[in-house]
């Protein structure tokens, strides 16, 4: 049979182009996903900052916005849209790592199934939260709308469904990876 176990496979011959492009391709990842994240910050705090972003972001999310709210109501609207925000930046981070972990070359490190988990939570959560968030930003955003004019509006799109789907294929990667783990441990103690 020519099968390769789990007890074996760091002794395996390993293609050294193969491992030579994973370390590239994940070095170049782990860099774009803080670069990602430094950007994401940095847009958001232009949106807070600059007198008048914050308001005309919202404004351009929000269809059919006819009176600007007050700027109290603008602002926690603006908070309620930080959330997903939040989540994006953090999952991004976490992919950094994970990313860093193998173009060190540490493939099989029991912190990978971890970040796999904490990744797919995040997507998952981050995607929960658009669909959440963005119903309270309309309906906030159109709070000052004249009477029979405000709008409540939940939309799952595409987007929102694939970002679900990647959450749970991270999270199943995860569970694999501790399986994987967890009998190649038990296949070293049996040696």
């Amino acid at each position: 049979m020519n099968s390769l176990s789990l007890s074996n496979m760091e002794n395996a011959p390993v293609d050294a182009s193969r491992r030579h492009r994973l370390t590239r391709i994940s070095g170049f990842a782990s860099w774009a996903s803080f670069a990602f994240a430094a950007v994401i910050v940095v847009a958001t705090a232009y949106v807070w900052l600059i007198d008048g972003a914050l308001a005309e972001w919202l404004a351009r999310s929000v269809d059919d916005i006819i009176v600007t709210p007050a700027p109290m109501v603008v602002g926690a609207a603006g908070a309620v849209s930080m959330v997903p925000i939040v989540l994006l930046v953090a999952m991004l981070i976490e992919l950094g790592w994970l990313f860093r972990l193998f173009a060190d070359n540490r493939v099989f490190d029991p912190a990978v199934p971890r970040r796999l988990g904490r990744v797919g939570w995040l997507a998952f959560s981050g995607c929960a939260a658009t669909v959440v968030c963005q119903t309270l930003v309309t309906l906030l955003m159109t709070s000052a709308n004249p009477p029979g004019h405000h709008i409540i509006a939940i939309g799952i799109d595409s987007q929102a469904l694939a970002g679900l789907m990647i959450g749970f294929l991270f999270l199943v990667f995860s569970l694999v990876m501790q399986e994987a783990l967890g009998i190649a441990e038990e296949n070293r103690s049996f040696v």
